[in-house]
């Protein structure tokens, strides 16, 4: 079973605003840069409506972990660093899609359209947040034994092909938020994401940090050269 989520944009916003200033770079003792944030937070304002902060979650018990792939209901994801992983040691995998649809942009000006570009990211990243922020409390702080989240596993990193992208919409039903994939594995809407996290035993022992922009290959990580001996 899987449920959706929705998230304020009013709660979404620190952050997001945060992280825009970070990704623009703008310093808060420079008169120019202030003026510039200024311009860039009215284009905020124009498009603040069409922000939709949504999440998509399922829960499935461990035994959906095999070898170097993960297995739900007859459908493959396949992910190399699951080899890695003490599966004795988790106790849920949980899917996730996660979209603040867009931050709506009709200027013609060049400049404009690159500050909403960068508005949608930032929500996008504190969605994310609140989103963790909600599994944790509800998998993670209300146990009696002590787990806790991994990483956030998705297409394009810790093993996982990118064009895996298009199984998540075989495993979670994306229009129940309004997201869908494009044969070219692009989200639409762009400002998306979708993964996995898992919930574990404190101190599992999980994938090196060298795998975390690992995008999967034939070989596996059986027979890694870069990951270190041991791992």
């Amino acid at each position: 079973m899987d449920y959706v989520m929705t998230f304020n944009e009013e709660d979404a916003f620190p952050r997001a605003r945060e992280e825009f200033i970070r990704v623009c770079g703008f310093r808060p003792d420079s008169e120019k840069h202030k003026n510039m944030l200024d311009a860039a937070t009215s284009i905020r304002e124009l498009g603040v409506d069409k922000i939709k902060i949504r999440a998509l979650l399922a829960a499935f018990e461990p035994d959906v972990l095999k070898d170097d792939y993960i297995e739900i209901d007859g459908v493959r994801l396949h992910c190399d660093s699951v080899y890695l992983m003490e599966k004795e040691k988790i106790h849920k995998v949980l899917f996730y899609m996660v979209t603040v649809n867009e931050c709506g942009c009709e200027s013609e000006q060049i400049l404009d359209r690159v500050y909403a570009d960068f508005w949608g990211t930032a929500y996008v990243d504190s969605a994310f947040e609140l989103f963790k922020q909600e599994i944790t409390g509800r998998y993670i702080d209300n146990e009696k034994q002590k787990f806790e989240l991994s990483e956030a596993f998705g297409p394009g990193y810790y093993g996982m092909p990118t064009e895996e992208i298009k199984t998540f919409f075989k495993i979670l039903d994306g229009d129940k938020i309004g997201i869908r994939c494009h044969e070219s594995c692009v989200m639409l809407p762009i400002k998306s994401c979708a993964g996995l996290f898992l919930v574990l035993e404190e101190g599992a022992k999980m994938p090196e940090k060298c795998c975390e922009s690992c995008v999967g290959n034939k070989s596996g990580c059986r027979h890694c050269s870069v990951r270190p001996k041991g791992a």
